[in-house]
């Protein structure tokens, strides 16, 4: 069975929040998908009661997925992660590139196809942005690493995944010299979820940037 582009980005959307949080809250799956709150509401009450059930729906509580939903997101991720790693290794494309490139392919792409690709990579485990790709059973490596925000003030870190969820965000990470691998040292977290102060490591030398404490949710770090 085929689904619209549109429900495999909700069920990929839910499962990335569901992952994190336990639940697709309304509010959170509309700034996932730059949508509103009441488009979000919409299109979920439909989806609930259409067979067969891909998500469970509860008004003022949030969503989850069935079993079966389950099964088709991860689907959609491992078309998704597959497909930035090819679009990176073979064609040079940067990781903002081929975050969207993926986002439309994704819903077009058949499982032989996706599979020949992984052939080809020779069975990568992560994709571009340090994200596990699932096996063709849906089986996969935990995602490593806990958001740069949480890390308290002196920590030493090294960033190891990136969560590419707001727009442009990956070529500003480009910019400010922020990619996998990437060492430093939190400085301070400035008050009342105010931007954080980092000192990165470039070589032998070191400098100081900022950056949004909604940016430093969506990276992965690790102590070093």
């Amino acid at each position: 069975m085929t689904h619209s582009d549109a429900v495999e980005d909700y069920l990929k959307a839910i499962y990335v929040l569901q992952e994190r949080d336990g639940l697709a809250r309304t509010g959170a799956l509309a700034r996932q998908l730059g949508i509103t709150a009441g488009s979000v509401t919409e299109m979920i009450k439909r989806m609930a009661g259409t067979a067969p059930r891909m998500i469970t729906y509860r008004q003022h509580h949030g969503v989850t997925l069935t079993d079966r939903g389950r099964l088709v997101a991860i689907a959609i991720i491992r078309r998704h992660r597959l497909l930035e790693t090819f679009l990176q290794q073979v064609l040079g494309l940067g990781w903002e590139a081929v975050h969207e490139e993926a986002e439309t392919l994704e819903h077009h792409l058949s499982e032989r196809l996706i599979g020949a690709i992984d052939r080809h990579l020779a069975y990568p485990r992560f994709d571009p942005h340090g994200e596990p790709i699932p096996d063709p059973s849906g089986h996969m490596s935990a995602p490593t690493g806990e958001p740069l925000s949480a890390f308290d003030d002196h920590e030493s870190f090294r960033i190891v995944r990136v969560e590419p969820s707001l727009d442009g965000m990956l070529d500003y990470l480009d910019e400010l010299k922020l990619g996998l691998g990437t060492t430093g040292t939190v400085v301070n977290h400035a008050p009342f979820k105010g931007p954080v102060t980092l000192r990165i490591i470039d070589g032998s030398s070191h400098r100081e940037t900022v950056i949004g404490r909604d940016i430093a949710d969506r990276i992965y770090v690790v102590p070093i």
